[in-house]
């Protein structure tokens, strides 16, 4: 019966390491280079409305390329310059959840800036609305999700929630859609 779960576990995981791969496979073929990165990293700030020239356009752009880099660095087996499907999901099905985490903290970094709009330090319910509405979310997940975010109930996110949410992408943790 553990064992079973524990397989269960692991393929869940492998499909939710996948997904996450699938939002960064601009073109669907499979693999991720830098281009894709860029693009995805142009499709962000136009959807919080930066403009191209902006600081903050540039600081995800940049964040966004370090990140690359550093998952280059350390997935791309081939050393072909991109990351391949089965690259991406052996790394993360298992990864450590603290390095990733620090390879992933300059990201998340920028993005909470960009989720908090007001720059007040946290992140309302309408700021995570207007970012998940823009890529589409449902009304009813975005909701759901909020509230098992918002661990406190202060009815505000902290970075740390909002990071908690990030890497539930890849590692399956509380209040990720993954």
């Amino acid at each position: 019966m553990c064992r079973e779960m524990a397989s269960g576990h692991v393929e869940s995981q492998r499909a939710r390491v996948s997904k996450a791969f699938d939002l960064m496979d601009v073109d669907g073929n499979g693999e991720v280079g830098i281009q894709e990165i860029e693009a995805l990293a142009q499709r962000l700030a136009s959807r919080f409305g930066l403009a191209a020239n902006s600081k903050q356009h540039e600081e995800l752009r940049q964040a966004s390329v370090d990140l690359w880099r550093d998952l280059q660095h350390q997935l791309d087996q081939s050393g072909d310059q991109k990351i391949s499907r089965k690259e991406y999901v052996d790394f993360y099905a298992d990864a450590d959840p603290a390095v990733i985490r620090r390879t992933m903290e300059p990201f998340a970094g920028i993005l909470f800036n960009l989720f908090d709009v007001d720059g007040d330090g946290k992140v309302s319910r309408s700021e995570f609305e207007r970012y998940h509405r823009a890529w589409g979310v449902p009304a009813d997940q975005i909701e759901g999700t909020f509230d098992k975010l918002d661990t406190d109930r202060s009815g505000d996110l902290s970075k740390e929630e909002l990071h908690q949410y990030l890497a539930g992408f890849i590692f399956g943790e509380p209040g990720s859609k993954g």
